[in-house]
This record gives structure tokens, sequence and C-alpha cells, in this order.
């Protein structure tokens, strides 16, 4: 390529690359217009993230161990690596948080993951699979903006952070040059998703298996099958020796677990989940079936009718071509997988067995999300758009049509920009650190209602120091029981003092006390090691605050939140 090709092809690129930053900037233009200080609707696995950016910057100013998480579910801890702790985006980051803060850091992270998740499948797309870069510029941009990626920018930047998919995809491709050289290379990209996010991973590596298998079957001298499992052989010995530690600690570490929590496998795609469209979709209200308000992140799919019967006449027109009946092959069957354990229509059971429920008891199944593999399907559907774009004539005259027909397919599925609201202040006590005078360096503070998904303001609020409040509770997942190695559950084992205080949670009443209670509450409040107990100011906590009464004791007003100090006198 001569030298003036080359800079048109890098500005071509630049553009491109403009472009997507512009869609990411847009779909997060009302928390970009107030950075840090405004949320999502349910903003719950958006202030875990918070968390986890400050967790990453306080190991890093700290050099503390960043597997382990002593702040949170105390005595115990909290395991990093079995939790979704997004080290490989917060430790780079951590200068970023430590100077701005992680609700800023949260809305940088979700624009650039956007925009760089598109911008490698250009490359991926522009460089090895089509010609016309303006049909690969299209195929970035369904598989980054798409409802299994957009939809996460409220709360996952570590699944909006898709960027290394098209290029472990080109890795694996490329060891039938060089199994050593590719080996290594495609090691150091596996070890980052891990960090980034394990089950990415997991799912890519199934994707790349399934469409393998497809094409070996088609083209079996192209995929040197010798070479690639000699550099595999390689990316796995690389992997463990840097791997060794951090999956142990995940497996067999403080706070491991076995199996995911029960309610993981509950979210799965609807059977009209691919033709719908989702929730924060443009044309959701043109919908033959809206899903219920609620977490749409797991609204995978819903690609809406255009774009599936669009893709559709692109897989039967270039049927001849083994690249498109492989991604078609691939992208059906985890369609079909993300269908769950039980099939839903209208997202009511209609008595039929899904095909995950055959997997679902297998290692590493048993705590992925059905829905989720429905990013698999978004993988084969932006290069089958591309191919279609590149392959369909467009005379001179006849560009202006093609363009409308693009905008027809797509813009129905479109994310809108994110809806948001203004964050609630950080209490004075908290904020003023105040709570420093009522804690000593062993002790930890139990906040209520006890953090959930719902309940997120005490996470919140420990977020706001740093990291540095150890609380008795938080939202994660741990051990059921508290037993090592026992499946997940979200939080801490509840104890008995819990169950009374998510019951006045649960039911808005006072729970009613007796002396055994209150014994049971000083046991568990020594197990806890707790120094004070909070509670929010207002109404909507008035039936925790009055079962605390019951309790422990008269509580006192100060800093905007109600205290109980349960030191020893």
């Amino acid at each position: 390529m001569d030298e003036g090709r080359s800079r048109s092809r890098w500005a071509g690129d630049a553009v491109a690359v403009a472009g997507y930053l512009a869609g990411a900037i847009v779909l997060c233009a009302r928390l970009l217009a107030h950075p840090g200080q405004r949320l999502p609707y349910t903003p719950g696995d958006r202030i875990l993230a918070e968390y986890y950016l400050a967790w990453a910057a306080r190991c890093v100013r700290h050099l503390e161990n960043p597997f382990l998480l002593d702040r949170l579910n105390a005595p115990v801890g909290v395991n990093g690596m079995a939790n979704t702790t997004m080290l490989g985006l917060g430790l780079p980051l951590a200068p970023v948080t430590m100077l701005v803060g992680p609700g800023i850091t949260f809305d940088l992270l979700v624009v650039l993951t956007l925009a760089a998740t598109a911008a490698a499948w250009f490359w991926l797309l522009s460089r090895h699979v089509v010609d016309n870069r303006v049909a690969a510029w299209v195929g970035g941009l369904v598989a980054a903006f798409a409802p299994s990626v957009a939809n996460h920018a409220t709360f996952h930047p570590n699944l909006t952070a898709q960027f290394l998919v098209p290029v472990i995809v080109w890795r694996v491709v490329k060891l039938r040059d060089a199994p050593v050289r590719g080996g290594l290379i495609l090691a150091a990209l596996v070890v980052w998703q891990v960090f980034i996010n394990e089950e990415t991973l997991f799912i890519t590596a199934l994707a790349i298996g399934v469409f393998g298998l497809l094409w070996l079957v088609q083209r079996p001298r192209e995929v040197r099958a010798l070479s690639v499992l000699a550099g595999l052989g390689v990316t796995l010995l690389a992997t463990a020796v840097v791997l060794a530690f951090p999956l142990w600690w995940q497996f067999s570490g403080t706070g491991a677990y076995r199996g995911g929590e029960k309610q993981m496998t509950a979210f799965h795609t609807d059977l009209l989940g691919f033709t719908s469209f989702s929730r924060n979709s443009v044309a959701v209200r043109f919908s033959e079936f809206q899903p219920e308000p609620g977490f749409s992140a797991e609204q995978h799919g819903y690609f809406g009718w255009p774009l599936v019967i669009a893709v559709a006449a692109v897989v039967a027109w270039r049927w001849r071509e083994p690249l498109v009946r492989s991604l078609a092959g691939t992208g059906v069957l985890f369609a079909v997988l993300s269908l769950g354990n039980e099939l839903t229509l209208y997202q009511r059971e209609i008595g039929v067995p899904g095909p995950y429920a055959l997997l679902r008891h297998l290692p590493l199944f048993d705590t992925l999300l059905p829905t989720r593999l429905g990013e698999a399907a978004t993988w084969a559907v932006a290069p089958l758009v591309a191919i279609g774009l590149d392959r369909l004539p467009a005379p001179a005259g006849m560009r202006l049509l093609k363009a409308g027909l693009v905008a027809a397919v797509l813009v129905p599925a479109a994310p809108v920009p994110i809806k948001v609201f203004d964050r609630p202040a950080v209490p004075a006590f908290i904020a003023s650190g105040e709570w420093r005078s009522f804690v000593g360096p062993q002790e930890s503070v139990l906040i209520v209602p006890l953090a959930t998904f719902e309940h997120w303001t005490a996470m919140s609020w420990a977020t706001a120091t740093g990291t540095e409040l150890r609380m008795s509770h938080g939202y994660f997942l741990g051990p059921a029981g508290g037993v090592q190695g026992r499946h997940a559950t979200v939080g801490a084992p509840a104890r008995p003092t819990d169950r009374l205080i998510n019951a006045a949670t649960g039911t808005h009443q006072v729970t009613a006390v007796t002396d055994l209670d209150r014994e049971q509450a000083r046991l568990d409040l020594a197990y806890w090691r707790t120094s004070i107990v909070l509670a929010p100011d207002g109404p909507a906590a008035a039936a925790e605050r009055g079962t605390l009464d019951a309790l422990l004791g008269p509580g006192r007003l100060t800093g905007g939140l109600w205290l109980w100090d349960v030191r020893n006198p």
C-alpha cells in the first residue's frame, strides 16, 4: 500500500472512530451533562461498579490485595475474583478515579468502552471480512450499540467493554501461521479479558469453538488444525502460569463458592425476544412484545423484526458462502441457548424445557446468565450485516436508497439516551468523615436497609469514603450460609438479626422484638464487630428504625442519619 492510500485509510479510521464516539456520547448525554452527579434508573449495579472502581483505586494507593474486598462482609470479606470487580479496567484507571472519583470514571468508561468495542469490530470487518469500509462501519455500529451491549451502559462497563472479543477471534485465526508467537499474544489478551469479565471470555471461547467446527467441516485445509492446536496449547500454558494464583483464589480462596445463585438462570430470552424491541430502543412502543419494566440490561437479542428479516435475507441470499453459513449457524445456536431452562412466550412459561436445561448443571454454565449467550448472536449478526451491505450492488443513483434501507433496518432498534435522575447527596455524617470517630480499625458499620440491588444507598455511602468504611454486609456474591464452597448467594449470610431487619424492610412494619431477639442481636453485632448502626432519616426507613429502637434502644439523629452506638461502654 502506498503512502497516500495508507494516510487515506487512517483518516477513514479516525472518522469511523469519531462516529462511534459521538454515538456513545449521545447515548450517555444525560449522564455527561453532569458528570458523576446523575444515576440511571434502578442504579443498583452501577453503584456496585462504582464501588469496585473505588476499590481498585484503593488497592493501587495502599498496595492491598485486589482479590480480597475486606471492607465488605465483615469480618470475612468478599472474594474479588468471584465477583465482577473488573480489575482489568479499574486498576489502569485508578489514577483517574483518585483524581475525579468513581462516578466520573464510570461515565468515561462506558463512553470509551462502547466506542472501543465498535472500533475493534470495524477494524476486524474492514481489514479481514469486507472491502466496503462503510459496510464495516455499520457492522461495528451493530456490534457495539445492539441491546446486548448498549443496554449495559446503565450498569455494567465490564460488559460494554467487548473490544477484545474481535481481537481474540482474529488472534485465534492467526495461530495457523505462528503458533508460538501467536499463542503468547493470545494469552496476553485472554489474561486481560479475565480481569475485565470472565463471562464474556467464556462465551467468546464457546462461540469460537462452534464457529471453528462449522468452518472446519467446510474448509478443513484452511484451518491447519495442528498449528491451531499447538498455538492454543501455548496459550493455555502461558495463561495457566499467569492466572494460577488468581484462579486458585477464585475457586478456593476466601469467599469462594461453587455454582451460581438460583436467580441467575431466571434471566433468559423470551421466544419473541429477538423480533421485538428492547425497552431502551427507539421503536419499543411499536413492538409486538414489550418486556416488563425493570432490569433491561439483561434484554439481550431484541434486534426487532426489521433487522431480523434483513439478516435472514442476507443469509438466504449468500448461503453459498462458507463464512455466512458459519456465522448463521453460530448465531442461531446461541440465540436458542439464550432461551434458558424453560421456554416463555410473553414472559409466561409454556411448559416446554429450553435447551439450556441440558447445560445448567455443568461447571461454569451453572453461574452463567442464559440471556447473555445472546451476545454471541450479536457477534454473528454484526458481520452478517456488513457482508450484506458489502455484497449489495448500489449504482451511484441508488446510494441514497441504500442508505435509507440501512436506516429503516437499524434505527428502530437503536438505543435512546439513558434516563437519569440526580444522585442523592451523601449524608453529612458520612461525607464529613464524622463516622471515623466511632469506628475502630477492625470494627464495622451496620447500615439499614441491608444492601441489595434495590437498596443501594449503603454501598454508595461506602464508595463515597473511598471504600474506607468497613461494612458488616454489602451487595456481592458469596457462599450461601457463609460456608466455603457452597453455591452462590447475594449478600452476607443471613443471621437472625438480619431476618428481623429484612422483615421490617419487606413489610414496612416494625418487627415485634423479644428479649431473646435482643440477646441474639448482641451476639450478631459482636460477630460483625459492629461499632455503630446507621439508618437513613425519613419515612421510607421508619419500620427499620422502629425495629432497631426495639432491639438496641433509642437511636439519635446526627448528620442526617440515625445512629445507634453499640460499642461496649
